[in-house]
């Protein structure tokens, strides 16, 4: 602990962090110990590979606290284990010498080596769209280099990095980040969701088995199963829709007609409508098991309908992807269901016979994929196809992941600090001559950054998008701004823990007038009693209907900030809250409402969550700590608003080309501590380190001048801006930024080695209406490596010619290194 004494926390992750043992050989060479290469020596000596394993692994535990080994000293360590494991006569007969490596290895995420292979490797090519032929002779080209180079051991990453140099040169930079996107798909921290959509007999089925090797990706589900299933459990008496085929219309099965679509509604697509959108609550029900088991999965089906998939509630818990296949080409699709028939056994005619309306659904699709902006694949020509759908695939995935296609190099050196302004940017305000408060604030040390640096402006979610506090914290860490709702952030930061299934949310301890409407949304911004009033609502009893079926969970955060959460079975984050937000005046609190009226989990979620807020208020409208309140002429909080309702999910590691970058946060706010935990960043807080207006600036930048000695990115993150716009308060703001101006001369003068520095904000707060606002957000970035751009002074209005020009917010990490 510092002298200013600072607490840390770190992942679990770290602390477990085992010790890499080194080999040092007699040519005086030190290279990995590997379980997989002493594993591979003594089943050549005889031994069973369960036995040779076992006694690896024992003798690796042995050394867990060595960092170095001779090779002599090793021989000797294996011989006493195999004599500790076995008898006598089966070691004797072991002790044969150890028998050389193989002529090339490649060792793995677990140390494990294992013979290169030409054939995984040209596969993982094809995989990145190169010609079987030319994949495999890149291959042994490969191969020959690293024999000529006397190469026995390689490292996964280097063999990685190498292909993708050879393949930047042959096949060119497009190839080498297919290349480079199909290999990391295993490391990404949520599971990708593949939907391969189409009309009957435009090659789903073969396309979905062709691309889950190549991905890597095991478990592949088709719509026409998970209907067969559904039928198994709804009779066509419940469910007439479900037991035709998809190109079929009721009343060509049942004699019957079809209700509800009007007059002029095409009978052929409002049978299919009404059969996708029954389907797709299986397809559901299949991506939310594989998010569970954090499993990648393809699903393919004619049943896969714009905008029923992808699943936007989704985005957050899955990577998910969309194509739609179709064959343009009539005769070429007529004769696929003739092959078929010769190849599966499948009666063509049933299917000749509805073709036209088999085309007609492939019309619709087209037209629901246009408008949902999916991407389309004709395949009438099939010979090129698994590489077309993978140069799709790729580039969307590079979309939403910009790291996963980049060249993984050796990165430079380049300590960064990150100052995150909350709330700094604003528009105009009266009070200021109608100046923005940055524009009004004497701000010498960031303007002249601005004019040494590089500018420009960035949009937390996207153009038009009001962010919140989690998406845009989400986006300046390298996240994607939907991946976790406010709730779950809260929760985090407040140190619950959170599992797959628990919804939560973030509460407000607020102040409600007699009449029942809410005159302070934040209950005078309470700190020090929100503690014990939290502990008084933490596991409250519910009604009898209620209690047997939820935990509550209730603990504080940040001020008057609290996190709630609900745990139980079947419960949906697809409600709405009672908060009615900044800007809604003098109002009631809203009641919970599930975002579908249909759906009968998320309108359970809603009613617990009414009675739970029903019993908070009870609770705290007679809690002794609210009288003394009321007797100090402050606002008593005596009722919890909520918002955000979410589930936990997984987030990315925050990385560089590949690698992960050591990162630390030094914050007051809860919330934001709690995410950077959850990315595996180091996170620093003291005594004096507040989320408001009178946080210690001097305390906060010095501790990042310490981290900056041992970290890549050090993240300064001050709230105070966002407080006193939230209050209404152009005038504190204005005060709070010249502050932050001051400490940061400080700061540079106090460094001695050259750093980078980067100044943002998480979203716009504006000051005449105390509400978050669409608005981007000015960026700077200043280092000795950075061009100079045309800008001279750092405000919402200067940045925009900026040679950063305008970017998501969340690529900020990626331009920093």
């Amino acid at each position: 602990m510092t002298a200013f004494g600072m607490a840390t926390k770190k992942s679990d992750s770290r602390r477990d962090r085992r010790r890499s043992l080194r080999v040092l050989r007699s040519s005086g060479s030190r290279q990995p110990f590997l379980r997989g290469m002493v594993t591979h020596d003594l089943v050549q000596r005889g031994l069973s590979f369960d036995d040779a394993y076992a006694a690896v692994r024992a003798l690796r535990d042995r050394l867990a606290d060595r960092d170095e080994i001779e090779t002599s000293e090793l021989r000797e360590l294996i011989e006493e284990q195999l004599a500790e494991m076995f008898d006598a006569s089966q070691v004797e007969a072991l002790k044969l010498p150890l028998r050389p490596a193989a002529d090339l290895q490649v060792s793995d995420e677990e140390d494990l080596a294992r013979p290169f292979s030409r054939g995984l490797l040209a596969s993982s090519l094809q995989a990145a769209g190169v010609d079987p032929d030319r994949a495999y002779g890149l291959v042994v080209r490969l191969q020959a280099q690293l024999r000529r180079e006397r190469v026995e051991l390689l490292d996964h990453v280097e063999l990685a990095r190498r292909v993708g140099d050879h393949l930047e040169v042959e096949e060119g930079t497009a190839a080498a980040e297919r290349y480079r996107t199909v290999r990391r798909i295993r490391r990404l921290s949520r599971p990708l969701v593949i939907y391969v959509a189409g009309a009957t007999g435009t090659g789903k089925s073969t396309l979905a088995h062709e691309l889950a090797p190549l991905l890597r990706i095991y478990r592949v589900s088709a719509t026409d199963t998970i209907r067969q299933v559904m039928r198994m459990v709804f009779s066509p008496a419940i469910l007439p829709g479900l037991h035709r085929s998809s190109f079929e219309t009721v009343a060509a099965r049942a004699g019957g007609s079809i209700a509800a679509a009007g007059e002029d509604a095409d009978p052929i697509l409002t049978s299919f409508e009404e059969q996708a959108t029954r389907v797709c609550v299986g397809v559901r029900a299949v991506v939310d098991r594989a998010l569970a088991e954090n499993t990648s999965l393809i699903v393919e089906g004619a049943h896969l309908l714009p905008p029923l998939v992808p699943f936007p509630d989704l985005e957050g818990g899955a990577y998910q992807l969309m194509v739609l296949l179709t064959t343009l080409e009539e005769e070429i699709h007529r004769s696929r269901f003739v092959s078929r028939s010769l190849s599966t056994g499948r009666r063509a005619q049933h299917y000749l016979e509805n073709l036209d309306s088999i085309r007609v659904i492939q019309e619709h699709l087209l037209e629901r994929a246009e408008r949902a902006d999916i991407p389309i694949l004709d395949t009438s020509d099939s010979t090129d196809v698994v590489p077309r759908s993978l140069r799709l695939i790729t580039g969307a995935l590079g979309q939403l992941v910009p790291w996963i296609g980049q060249p993984v190099d050796v990165r430079t050196e380049r300590r960064t600090l990150l100052l995150v302004i909350d709330g700094l940017a604003d528009r105009p305000v009266r009070a200021l001559g109608f100046r923005t408060p940055l524009q009004a604030a004497r701000t010498p040390t960031l303007d002249r950054l601005a004019s040494e640096g590089i500018c420009g402006l960035a949009d937390p979610v996207a153009e038009g998008v009001v962010p919140d506090t989690a998406s845009g914290s989400l986006a300046l860490l390298g996240q994607s701004p939907m991946a976790l709702k406010r709730g779950p952030m809260e929760a985090l930061g407040a140190g619950l823990d959170l599992r797959p299934g628990d919804v939560a949310l973030r509460a407000n301890l607020a102040t409600l007038n007699q009449d029942g409407l809410i005159i302070d949304r934040r209950a005078g911004r309470i700190r020090d009693e929100a503690p014990d009033l939290a502990r008084a609502l933490d596991q409250m009893s519910l009604p009898a209907e209620m209690d047997s079926k939820l935990r509550v969970r209730f603990r504080a955060s940040t001020e008057h900030r609290m996190a709630l959460v609900l745990q139980g079975d079947h419960l949906s984050p697809s409600i709405t809250g009672s908060d009615p937000g900044d800007g809604a005046g003098v109002t009631r609190p809203l009641k919970p409402r599930p975002l579908d009226e249909s759906d009968q989990t998320a309108a359970f979620t809603a009613r617990a969550l009414s009675q739970i807020e029903d019993a908070a208020s009870a609770i705290l409208q007679s809690h002794p700590l609210n009288e003394q309140r009321r007797k100090a002429g402050l606002p008593p909080a005596n009722v919890v608003l909520t918002r955000g309702a979410g589930r936990v999910h997984r987030l990315n590691q925050i990385e560089s080309q590949g690698k992960p970058l050591e990162v630390s946060l030094v914050s007051g706010d809860q919330t934001l501590l709690g995410l950077a935990d959850w990315v595996g960043a180091r996170s620093v807080v003291a005594e004096g380190m507040t989320a408001n207006l009178d946080t210690d600036l001097e305390l906060k930048f010095h501790s990042a001048h310490k981290e900056l000695e041992c970290h890549d990115l050090v993240v300064i993150h001050v709230k105070g801006a966002d407080i006193a716009a939230h209050d209404r308060r152009p005038d504190l703001k204005v005060e709070f930024l010249e502050r932050v101006d001051r400490e940061l001369g400080r700061f540079l003068e106090r460094l001695k080695s050259s750093v980078q520095v980067a100044v943002a904000a998480d979203h716009a707060t504006l000051s005449e209406t105390g509400q978050h606002s669409a608005d981007p957000v000015p960026v700077l970035i200043w280092g000795p490596s950075v061009e100079a751009d045309s800008v001279s002074s750092f405000d919402e209005v200067s940045v925009a010619s900026g040679g950063l020009q305008r970017f998501p917010l969340q690529r900020l990490v990626s331009r920093l290194f």
